[in-house]
């Protein structure tokens, strides 16, 4: 089996060296490294490889599969970020893993994401929104020392924003249904997991060709802080829809984020759609 390695030496915050990841997979496959700050990046995404590993964070995965010239190549990750929230969403959750899943290369189909707004278009591998979540990226710190405190900060960052933000009052159209309300968060998700980390959908929707929407009502806002304190016991308290295409028009100014950045949002439109092509990304559950 010929794998390409596909390798963002600056990913995280703790070690991994080229020579420990090359030799995890070297049991089960004849390996080709390329680093994803070297000069040989992306071209060489265009060799004649059996499948592509990428070891890196939300952001090396969704830039590498961008560029991937053919969306049938199967692609296995190894996470090496913070939050990890896609490779958290298919079941990876450390380095190891991806030995497993050299032996069974179990595959599933998972559609990326189109947004436009006022500040143009592109291409969404986790998903976007606006309120509570897109404003606590706002508070990210460059100091933390581990992943565990990045984790934790962002989750405070999260409640933070949660028990401050003013409620927005608007209408998001999901597959031409209607929802009005007035929210502290709308975010139309493809994974499972986003932000620092949290299981906001059951189940990452992008490997169903749709987004799961959900929306954090103002009355909720008590019931969503005592939900960051232990995210993991039990569902958060978000009303929760799944559709294709989506539209979110807002009439002020709003905190907006579209996978890990945010974008400048004065009000307007905001629409959603499922892109093209699916990829096929390994997993270690069925979706």
């Amino acid at each position: 089996m010929q794998v390409l390695l596909l390798h963002n030496p600056t990913a995280g915050m703790a070690d991994h060296p080229k020579d420990d990841l090359v030799a995890s997979l070297e049991a089960d496959a004849d390996v080709t490294y390329c680093s994803t700050k070297s000069d040989d990046f992306p071209d060489c995404l265009s060799g004649d490889f059996d499948a592509v590993v990428i070891a890196g964070g939300d952001g090396t995965v969704a830039g590498c599969l961008k560029k991937l010239p053919d969306r049938r190549k199967p692609v296995g990750i190894i996470p090496l970020g913070g939050a990890n929230n896609i490779a958290a969403s298919l079941g990876f959750s450390g380095r190891h893993e991806i030995a497993t899943w050299l032996q069974a290369r179990t595959t599933t189909e998972f559609s990326a994401g189109t947004v436009s707004g006022p500040w143009g278009s592109g291409t969404l591998m986790e998903g976007a929104g606006f309120g509570a979540l897109a404003e606590s990226f706002r508070a990210r710190r460059s100091r933390e020392t581990s992943v565990a405190e990045k984790i934790l900060n962002g989750r405070r960052n999260l409640a933070a924003a949660v028990a401050r933000l003013e409620a927005v009052e608007c209408d998001v159209a999901i597959d031409g249904n209607v929802l009005s309300g007035r929210w502290l968060m709308v975010e139309a998700l493809l994974t499972s997991h986003s932000g620092p980390r949290l299981p906001f959908a059951r189940e990452p929707k992008g490997t169903e060709g749709q987004f799961s929407v959900v929306l954090l009502e103002e009355e909720r806002r008590r019931e969503m802080l005592e939900w960051l304190i232990g995210p993991d016991l039990s569902g958060p308290p978000l009303i929760t829809r799944v559709g294709t295409d989506i539209t979110v028009e807002v009439d002020r100014k709003l905190p907006c984020r579209v996978d890990d950045k945010t974008r400048s949002f004065n009000g307007g439109r905001m629409d959603l759609g499922i892109a093209g092509e699916p990829f096929r990304l390994a997993t270690l559950v069925d979706p």
